[in-house]
């Protein structure tokens, strides 16, 4: 007679069972990240100011100064630029409600100092305010109610002559 055979057990058992639910996980929170970047993040993100889903160009640079001089790994760049995407839509989120408020007291700052300043003085300054376009923070119509935006006066605030 033979001698009977263990039993074996099916290959992996529980061990296998957690380990494919583990990677299942880990590639479900990929194609999240993947997802999120690619498809919402870019849809929330329109116009000149933004430039994309990482807030423009000299955004992108940074971040990329940023990942390059402190030696991120690339899992660590991922998740950094998650949480800067996030806290950049709350910053714009805040300055969106604070917006108009600004734009108000810079439209009555310049109608106040063009009110001070001759006609030849007014076109110089106008010049100047050319010259350098951009001030700080968004442009008009960015936001709702300033200058040029959903609500608010068109184009810029009518000059004093």
């Amino acid at each position: 007679m033979t001698a009977p055979r263990p039993e074996r057990k099916a290959p992996g058992g529980p061990r296998l069972a957690v380990l494919v639910l583990v990677v299942a996980v880990l590639a479900g929170g990929i194609a999240g990240v993947a997802a999120d970047r690619l498809i919402l993040l870019p849809r929330m993100h329109h116009g000149p100011w933004h430039g994309g889903p990482h807030g423009g160009p000299r955004d992108r640079e940074f971040r990329d100064r940023f990942a390059k001089e402190v030696g991120l790994t690339p899992d660590q760049q991922i998740r950094i630029d998650s949480i800067m995407d996030r806290q950049g839509r709350e910053l714009r989120g805040v300055r969106g409600q604070v917006q108009p408020q600004l734009d108000s007291i810079i439209t009555s700052t310049r109608r106040a100092l063009d009110s001070v300043l001759t006609p030849e003085q007014r076109k110089k300054a106008e010049t100047i305010r050319k010259q350098h376009p951009h001030p700080p923070g968004p442009p008009p119509g960015e936001f709702p109610g300033g200058p040029g935006g959903p609500g608010g006066p068109e184009g810029p605030p009518p000059r004093p002559r």
